[in-house]
């Protein structure tokens, strides 16, 4: 993380310009986190089925006559 912000300026360390860039890096790590999260937690809710639990009246009666 420091060598980037070293590349970026010049090789010059400023503790306020540094703290800026943290600062930066960081919100933008964060929001990267969270979109990316976002977006598998869509596609794991997408492929979940809703009827996974369900029987349909056929399987109940075949259900019950296997009893």
């Amino acid at each position: 993380m420091i060598t980037g912000y070293l590349f970026m300026n010049d090789f010059n360390f400023d503790n306020i310009s540094f703290s800026n860039y943290l600062i930066t890096t960081l919100a933008i790590l964060l929001s990267s986190c969270i979109a990316v999260g976002c977006v598998v937690w869509l596609l794991s809710q997408k492929r979940k089925s809703y009827y996974k639990g369900i029987m349909t009246i056929r399987q109940y009666y075949d259900y019950k006559s296997a009893r």
